[in-house]
């Protein structure tokens, strides 16, 4: 093999790298993009997800208001026992939100 063939086969592998080199940083910025889409859209459903989940808390506790007032209005002694005791509890909770609202100030 002579040097000038030598050259060539080299020069071409250097090529032939410098090709795949060009194609893997392309593929690198693509995905770096389609990784900031998919964050981006991540954070949009923890977001809705969230959302849900406060909707489904006032939703369990208007739930949970009903039933203390049902139990109340029942000949059931036992409902209303637990009735004023969950109402009890809210007042405790609103008690204690007020507190930290005059803490706050």
């Amino acid at each position: 093999m002579n040097l000038c063939h030598m050259e060539s086969a080299a020069l071409q592998d250097l090529q032939q790298l410098e090709n795949q080199l060009h194609k893997l940083v392309t593929k690198l910025h693509e995905l770096e993009q389609q990784n900031e889409r998919l964050k981006h859209a991540l954070a949009e459903t923890t977001n809705k997800l969230e959302k849900k989940h406060e909707v489904s808390r006032t939703w369990q506790e208007k739930y949970d208001a009903l039933k203390s007032v049902q139990g109340i209005n029942t000949g059931d002694t036992a409902a209303k026992k637990r009735a004023l005791h969950h109402i009890d509890a809210l007042i405790n909770e609103v008690d204690a939100c007020i507190a930290q609202l005059e803490i706050g100030d």
